[in-house]
């Protein structure tokens, strides 16, 4: 697991998602190398779901080859088996604080920073309201008051929109190829414009040309006459390419 993770050593008590970092592709690697090693059992990504430590699913490995195995010894006549190899997952001691993985402290960091993203997002959208509503009710006749509806309207729109574009190029750039821990500082940024990307306006357009320029100003490649209809917001637009006329 060490080896795989990348980390000098992995507590037995240390769980693989939450504290050492691990997905889903991480351990679906880690099963592979379980299984390739000789007088190693199989082991499933269900294993590793239902076991997600290195000594619960030790346990739970050694129970499963316990009960599979045959109770009753052999005959008289039938020479006597050599000794089954020990099927325990090797474990490595190490104190939970010297590892690289992240643990609950940036599980609740990151909790306390979306929560924080979303009072903050109701607390510009209250203040953006209030305002227009102020300046809407300054106006000296229905005609006026008709125009400043518009007015409004039109300027809130265009701040729905162009908002998470900005942030996206603020806060990350270009996107690059590159795993992001979960519950890590990068991981927040790609949750917070992941979020203002679905939440655009601009994501009704889709089918129109306008969702393709909606694309492109995020980073995306899209060529000429092309028409998206996928309704699923792409969030790392940089390593999209899309030919021309598809």
């Amino acid at each position: 697991m060490a080896e795989v993770a990348r980390l000098e050593s992995v507590p037995p008590d240390g769980d693989f998602f939450h504290e050492l970092g691990a997905d889903s592709l991480l351990m679906a690697h880690f099963c592979a190398k379980v299984r390739k090693q000789p007088g190693m059992p199989p082991v499933s990504m269900k294993d590793v779901y239902q076991h997600p430590t290195i000594r619960s699913l030790s346990g739970a490995l050694t129970a499963s080859t316990t009960l599979t195995a045959p109770t009753t010894g052999p005959s008289r006549d039938e020479p006597r088996a050599s000794p089954e190899p020990s099927f325990d997952v090797p474990v490595h001691e190490a104190p939970a604080t010297g590892t690289a993985g992240l643990g609950r402290p940036h599980v609740v960091l990151c909790g306390l920073f979306q929560l924080l993203s979303f009072l903050g997002y109701a607390l510009l959208i209250a203040a953006i309201v209030t305002r227009g509503y102020e300046w809407i009710a300054a106006g000296h006749d229905p005609v006026d008051d008709y125009l400043r509806s518009l007015a409004f309207g039109a300027v809130v729109l265009a701040l729905l929109c162009t908002l998470p574009i900005a942030v996206k190029w603020l806060l990350i750039g270009r996107w690059k190829p590159e795993r992001i821990r979960v519950w890590s500082f990068g991981y927040m940024r790609f949750w917070l414009v992941k979020t203002l990307l679905r939440a655009n306006p601009l994501v009704l357009t889709v089918g129109t040309p306008l969702y393709s320029l909606y694309l492109r100003a995020l980073g995306a490649h899209v060529g000429r006459g092309v028409t998206v209809l996928s309704r699923t917001v792409p969030v790392c637009t940089d390593l999209l390419s899309i030919g021309d006329h598809t």
